[in-house]
């Protein structure tokens, strides 16, 4: 099995359920439950693979903070290679605080840290050299890597003979196709969500957003679209819907995007094609919403394909 490096984005998230709105100044509201969780693109990435059983390493950047030594540690636990990992005391490590709604969709309350510090210096050779799969994961947040330092390491990559992979975070700063604009032709897939590829692209039919990367470079296109499944493009003459499991009710909605990037690139690192991997990470995803937190719900690949074989699709 191929080995994937997971590069990019990392938090602690502290996940308040229910917050359906902010309480008044002054006032104080009862919520069910408050719990801590590793975050972050690349991290949730990252961990999701380990438990799916995929080889996988992690390279991020965190403060020397109890919450980078959360992250650390909740990684290497779960069987994650973090020897890319860096520490920097100059930073605190990046949370967020995600308020969970009754539906289970989730807001954002975010401090950038330790992701917005991370840079092209961070990749350590001994780190990447054994990953076949190399999947920069929260570009726009990265705002030390993204653009030409994010552009001349995926040229590096590609040199060297690695699948190159992209996924994009909400960009706080709306700035969008500017910041990784460099990097897409030197991608062999680019994994952004729906509301995301709208606001890179500035178009809403999904046929015509994949249309729009293609025409600036990307070998291949995956776009989430979340209870709608995603929408495969392999090539410029080859695209298709595939359906997700809709009937499952979401507990958390945090980490879906993530856990489903994971279930494709498990099913490239295993030599499945395209729409194997699709549908296998659109069941991942469905894991991913049954439990709170990003990754509680992750099960083994064995686990998720008999899931998928007694599971019907809506």
């Amino acid at each position: 099995m191929k080995k994937v490096l997971c590069i990019g984005s990392v938090t602690t998230d502290v996940i308040v359920n229910p917050a359906d709105s902010v309480p008044p100044a002054g006032t104080l509201r009862a919520v069910d439950s408050v719990t801590t969780h590793v975050g972050g693109c690349a991290s949730n990435a990252a961990i999701d693979l380990a438990k799916l059983g995929v080889p996988v390493a992690l390279s991020c950047k965190v403060g020397s903070d109890s919450f980078g030594e959360f992250v650390r540690g909740t990684a290497a636990a779960a069987g994650v290679d973090v020897r890319g990992v860096v520490s920097d005391p100059s930073v605190s490590t990046t949370v967020s605080i995600v308020c969970v709604g009754s539906s289970g969709e989730r807001s954002f309350l975010y401090c950038p840290g330790s992701t917005s510090a991370f840079q092209k210096e961070d990749l350590q050779e001994e780190v990447w050299s054994d990953c076949d799969i190399i999947f920069v994961a929260g570009a726009m947040l990265l705002s030390s890597f993204d653009g030409k330092s994010c552009a001349a390491f995926f040229r590096e990559m590609r040199a060297a003979g690695k699948f190159t992979v992209m996924d994009t975070a909400w960009d706080f700063e709306d700035k969008w196709l500017p910041k990784i604009a460099e990097a897409i032709p030197c991608l062999d897939l680019f994994m952004p969500s729906y509301d995301e590829a709208v606001k890179l692209s500035g178009k809403k039919e999904l046929s015509e957003i994949a249309d729009f990367f293609f025409e600036i470079g990307a070998g291949s296109v995956v776009i989430k679209t979340g209870a709608d499944g995603a929408y495969i493009c392999e090539s410029r003459e080859k695209r298709y819907s595939l359906p997700t499991y809709r009937t499952v009710k979401p507990k958390d909605t945090t980490g879906a995007g993530d856990s489903f990037c994971a279930g494709f690139l498990a099913g490239l690192a295993q030599g499945w094609s395209y729409e194997e991997s699709g549908r296998f990470a659109n069941a991942v995803g469905t894991h991913c919403i049954m439990e709170i937190g990003a990754s509680t719900g992750i099960r083994s690949i064995a686990e998720i394909l008999s899931f998928m074989e007694r599971t019907p699709l809506d």
